[in-house]
């Protein structure tokens, strides 16, 4: 009695490298095995197609890597004869393309991302190499950081000032309870590294003003805008426009979102958008609210286009801003267009040289925290060498203060002597405090903290 064996319903991709530089292409078939499939293929293919895949014994060629829902079939002991189910989708690359440079735990981790079109294994192989910037880790960049590391980029630095609140943590899920009061970047990054620990994650708790935009954004091929700040974001603007770097915005409050990529020098900027947004002018979600699932909406497109620029794909929201209503569950995309009078990027721009005399202090204020206490945040204008935090504890606990929470890149102490007084410190230098009186108080505070301690 002969056994035959029984035909699946497979899906055969085939690279643009293969296919006569003609776009990647699909072909659905049904086959038996391997061997079968390979056939059926090499015979709509053609000729070209069977010289470029199989040496002359008709066996693939060494440097042609074939896989099974994003398997190595070397890995098989089946080898050709192996057979297929239905649904299997069978990719096939030469190493030359790229496909030398993803491991099989690659191929197996990132499968159902590979298996996309959009994405495909050269597509992957650019996400490996991919450096992206995500400046602020609240609300929208929390989402964004997760996708991008599970995604397998090579690079993530992560940027935020601020401090983990209880207020937080209905909507920013790398957090936990017993977060409260550690850095952001830094419970972050631990939550990051963990997830994925192939992609290099880099912790930056800075805050971001036109001193320090463009030494964070610089080196990266792309910087996602999770802020909640409207100077923050101009700075982050012009210093991408500056040095030349795809920057993603979004924004939500509310029920409401927004989302648009800037191409600089090519497109739209966000002061072209916004020419003059003035912070205290500004609603948070401190005092209007949000709706989480608003920050997963402008966060995961905000990563798809991050993705299309990574992988050579035109982003969908070059001059066009993405409105997003929950309450009607609508999405509209409202055309923009570049300025010559704009500012930033214009032909009548402005050339700000940023001079920075004797260690200036910027200071502004926070929406109240803590029921309400007066919140302001205090930044040196430089980078400089980062701060002893046993020098900051030592100091707190001359001046009655006990540490709430202490990590790496920060520390929070609350006043024994004032219940409304609590501080957190960067090693940045950069420091957020709750409880001050007004902005010349927080000052004080500040100084008192710093005396003395910066490492020479």
């Amino acid at each position: 009695m002969v056994i035959t064996q029984e035909m699946a319903k497979v899906e055969f991709v085939i690279p643009s490298v293969l296919n006569k530089g003609s776009g990647e292409k699909k072909i659905s078939l049904e086959s038996s095995n391997l061997q079968d499939a390979f056939n059926k293929v090499s015979d709509q293919m053609g000729e070209d197609f069977k010289l470029k895949v199989f040496d002359l014994n008709g066996k693939p060629r060494a440097l042609i890597n074939i896989y099974i829902n994003g398997k190595n079939m070397r890995f098989n002991t089946d080898g050709m004869a192996m057979s297929l189910n239905d649904g299997d989708s069978i990719y096939i690359l030469p190493a030359v393309a790229g496909g030398a440079e993803l491991t099989s735990n690659d191929m197996q981790r990132y499968s159902r991302q590979i298996m996309l079109e959009e994405i495909g294994f050269i597509g992957m192989e650019k996400l490996r190499s991919a450096r992206v910037c995500v400046v602020g880790v609240g609300g929208i960049g929390n989402p964004v950081v997760t996708q991008l590391t599970a995604m397998g980029i090579s690079k993530l630095r992560i940027v935020d000032r601020d401090v983990i609140e209880i207020s937080n943590l209905h909507r920013q899920h790398l957090y936990a309870e017993d977060d409260i009061g550690k850095v952001k970047v830094e419970a972050a990054a631990q939550r990051l590294k963990k997830m994925n620990t192939a992609v290099e994650i880099e912790a930056v708790p800075i805050s971001i003003t036109k001193y320090t935009a463009e030494s964070i954004v610089e080196g990266f091929d792309v910087v996602i805008d999770a802020l909640d700040s409207i100077d923050a974001r101009y700075a982050l603007n012009d210093a991408c426009i500056k040095h030349n770097i795809p920057f993603i915005y979004a924004g939500a409050l509310g029920m409401l979102g927004s989302v648009c990529t800037i191409l600089p020098n090519k497109s739209a900027c966000l002061r072209c958008m916004f020419p003059a947004l003035v912070e205290d002018d500004m609603p948070t979600c401190s005092t209007e609210g949000v709706h989480p699932s608003i920050l997963y909406l402008v966060g995961g497109i905000q990563v798809s286009e991050a993705v299309k620029i990574i992988t050579g794909q035109k982003p969908a929201l070059v001059n066009n801003l993405l409105y997003i209503d929950l309450n009607e569950l609508s999405f509209d995309k409202v055309q923009m267009f570049r300025h010559e009078e704009c500012h930033s990027c214009g032909s009548k721009k402005r050339v700000d040289t940023v001079k920075v005399v004797q260690q200036q202090l910027l200071i502004e204020e926070l929406c109240g925290r803590d029921m309400g206490k007066r919140t302001y945040t205090v930044t040196p204008s430089e980078l400089s060498s980062p701060i002893d935090l046993m020098k900051i504890i030592e100091n707190a606990e001359l001046l009655g203060y006990q540490v709430k929470t202490r990590g790496s890149l920060g520390v929070t102490v609350e006043s024994n002597i004032s219940s409304k007084l609590s501080v957190s410190f960067l090693t940045s230098g950069a420091a957020t405090i709750v409880g001050a009186k007004d902005e010349e108080d927080a000052l004080y505070i500040y100084r008192n903290f710093i005396k003395d301690i910066y490492r020479k």
